[in-house]
């Protein structure tokens, strides 16, 4: 799963409360934004690469992805509301449990691991995945759902996950996908000219908000942040891997100002 911004779980419960919270799984049109948002997890899929770990073997990997590998068959289906799916007996070689889901309708999927998906009115453009951990036992995963009318598309089976470790640049930075580690000092990204390159984490952060997030002390904090920012976007470098050659540009969105003109 990609994680890209980390916080005490107590203050990001309390942040949620505060700040407008969109977490949606992009369609490839919308893949080269990321979105605003605060909590424990987010599915993978808004613009950074490699960090859900689906690739497979036989297949570039970008540094730090990990290369999963289904080992199981998987189980598929339509589901509304919250549901449990069992997978079966998890075979020799299963490290985690990869998943898949699609919205069929509006309103919120949690999924273990702290993982959350919003789908929009028209319920058909959402799409998350992510994986976690196989502990010993487990042999089901849980999708609850934010109403019980709720309806979406889940793929789910067992896999087994390696991690690869991140290159290096010749000015000693490391590069490539975020994982279970953490970020390397270029992070992978697709600019607005849908290149593939690479932006740095701390510019990244300075963008998004993680960096002003670690100095807030309550919730006022975060909306007078997140007031700044309505309606505002911001464009980071991005460079090929030498961290130098700028090659196009990522654009971190804010939250949309959705109020009236006087």
């Amino acid at each position: 799963m990609m994680n890209l911004e980390r916080m005490n779980d107590t203050f990001a419960q309390k942040l949620r409360s505060a700040l407008v919270k969109q977490v949606n799984a992009s369609s490839p049109a919308r893949a080269r934004r990321r979105r605003w948002w605060v909590g424990a997890g987010i599915f993978a899929g808004v613009g950074l690469v490699g960090g859900v770990g689906a690739a497979t073997a036989g297949f570039f990997v970008e540094p730090g992805a990990d290369i999963v590998t289904e080992v199981a068959a998987p189980a598929e289906g339509v589901h509304t509301g919250t549901q449990t799916v069992d997978l079966g007996p998890a075979p020799e070689g299963a490290t985690h449990i990869s998943m898949e889901l699609s919205c069929l309708s509006a309103g919120t999927l949690y999924a273990e691991g702290g993982a959350s998906m919003t789908c929009s009115p028209n319920g058909m453009d959402g799409w998350g995945g992510f994986t976690i951990a196989l502990k010993p036992g487990k042999d089901s995963t849980e999708i609850r759902t934010s109403t019980p009318e709720v309806r979406y598309r889940l793929r789910a089976t067992y896999v087994n996950q390696t991690p690869t470790e991140w290159a290096v640049n010749e000015n000693g930075d490391t590069y490539g996908a975020p994982n279970d580690r953490g970020e390397p000092d270029l992070l992978s990204v697709i600019a607005t000219n849908g290149k593939f390159g690479y932006s740095y984490a701390r510019e990244l952060d300075e963008a998004s908000g993680k960096t002003a997030a670690e100095k807030f002390t309550g919730p006022e904090d975060a909306l007078v942040w997140q007031e700044a920012r309505l309606g505002r976007s911001f464009a980071v470098p991005v460079y090929e891997a030498d961290g130098e050659t700028v090659i196009g540009e990522f654009v971190i969105e804010g939250p949309p100002d959705m109020r009236e003109d006087p």
